[in-house]
């Protein structure tokens, strides 16, 4: 590497720690004016309706994704990053193809069963073919290291959003289609003009020929066990939304998810900072075999996320009254009991976010899988016992207990992956010896 692991760690937090709380403010400043504007049950259904949007790009393209941040450092030290793009691409509209023919019969099942009306049907189709395309020019910022773009990206995204929404709504009124109708168009300005914005990377020749036909199938393959991945992190992270809503009603919905998106949004935010700023030099570091420099992107890792889990969870439990009273609007504030549990199943979160990053760039992706497989199902399992025995102080008592069983499961995966390949590659070099 060309700069040293300090050097690089100094650069990057900055730069990707300023963009990330600037964000984080827009976001929380947008939940405020929601839940000012908006009554708890049209924003639960809101959030509903979110949830759809966040499973289908969760399938679709996050695998992708994820193929795209293992082999980018590969081909990108040869100068064939643009090859890569690409061919992730290729797989998007491939997966998006195959899915079109089951979403058209969904969506007139809900319109029949009068879940949702046409209008928002269409406004979902579009919003989740706007997303699919920000989270795949956001990655490849992302895995280039193009931290500036990537943080202004995603400040547009998250002051945009809300503010259009909120001005939209008391303009035209209150209305489920007027919010996704503001999320299409802000995303859809930030994509034209980021998308034609002269981009900074120097261009480099490429070093050697690409079958790219191969690297499909390198996509393929990496990516196939990561399909039921992003259905079973859904699951893990919205089921209990949607048990609420079932159980009990969009109005508590809309309460929790109000108090659940606050008390997450820290260390949601910080432990992005961290992998936007690592992941990608963690990676290469792994691809180079360099272990030295990749148990101290790891040891750095660990220790930024866990001192800041560990202040998140104090400051939820001390003030999260006084939290809510700032942050939240008046029908949402008596849920603020909720974040303490909240914030503390993040914490356990962003912990077990590494170690399933180290699975992926050891090619374990089978290991991910059973460990989401694994959380999907204490989720649902214990979400629906607590909700149905303490109704929505259960669903956040059940948090933090289910994510700290899947990290505990996670780290063992992990640690063995690493043990495997590197006993592989040590086989390897005495074979050839």
């Amino acid at each position: 590497m060309s700069m040293k692991s300090g050097d690089w760690l100094r650069s990057d937090f900055f730069s990707v720690g300023v963009s990330q709380t600037i964000a984080a403010l827009g976001q929380i400043i947008g939940v405020r004016l929601l839940t000012e504007a908006l009554s708890p049950a049209v924003f639960g259904e809101v959030i509903l309706l979110l949830g759809v949007v966040t499973l289908a790009t969760s399938v679709l393209v996050n695998p992708t994704m994820q193929a795209l941040l293992r082999y980018y450092p590969e081909y990108a030290q040869f100068g064939d990053g643009a090859s890569v793009e690409r061919t992730a691409l290729q797989r998007i509209m491939r997966n998006s193809a195959l899915a079109l023919p089951l979403s058209i019969p969904l969506g007139v099942l809900g319109v029949a069963a009068g879940w949702f009306s046409p209008t928002v049907i269409i406004l979902l189709l579009i919003l989740v073919a706007v997303d699919g395309l920000r989270m795949l020019r956001t990655t490849i910022m992302n895995a280039s290291r193009q931290h500036h773009r990537y943080g202004v990206w995603q400040i547009g995204e998250a002051w945009g959003r809300p503010l259009l929404a909120y001005g939209a709504i008391v303009w035209w009124g209150i209305h489920t289609e007027i919010v996704l109708a503001a999320y299409i168009i802000t995303s859809l300005a930030l994509y034209g003009c980021m998308n034609h914005s002269i981009d900074p990377r120097p261009a480099v020749m490429p070093g050697r020929d690409v079958n790219e036909d191969d690297l499909l199938r390198k996509f393929a393959i990496y990516g196939m066990p990561l399909i039921p991945l992003g259905l079973l992190g859904w699951i893990s992270g919205m089921a209990d939304r949607y048990m609420i809503g079932s159980m009990l009603s969009a109005e508590n919905v809309g309460m929790y998810a109000a108090a659940y998106g606050l008390a997450s949004r820290p260390m949601l935010m910080l432990s992005s900072i961290a992998e936007t700023a690592i992941r990608p030099v963690y990676s290469t570091a792994v691809v180079r075999n360099d272990l030295e420099a990749s148990r101290k992107c790891l040891v750095a890792w660990f220790a930024v996320v866990c001192t800041a889990g560990i202040a998140t969870c104090v400051l939820f439990a001390l003030f999260h009254q006084q939290l809510a009273y700032l942050l939240l609007g008046p029908g949402f504030r008596e849920a603020s009991h909720f974040m303490p549990w909240i914030a503390a199943g993040y914490s356990l979160l962003a912990l077990y976010h590494i170690s399933v990053r180290v699975c992926l760039a050891h090619d374990a992706p089978q290991a991910v899988t059973l460990t989401e497989a694994a959380g999907a199902v204490l989720a649902v399992a214990m979400g629906f016992i607590f909700i149905r025995t303490s109704g929505v102080s259960g669903a956040a008592l059940a948090v933090p207990l289910f994510c700290g069983i899947q990290l505990v499961v996670s780290v063992w995966l992990a640690v063995r992956s690493v043990r495997s390949v590197r006993s592989r590659q040590e086989h390897l070099v005495a074979s050839t010896t």
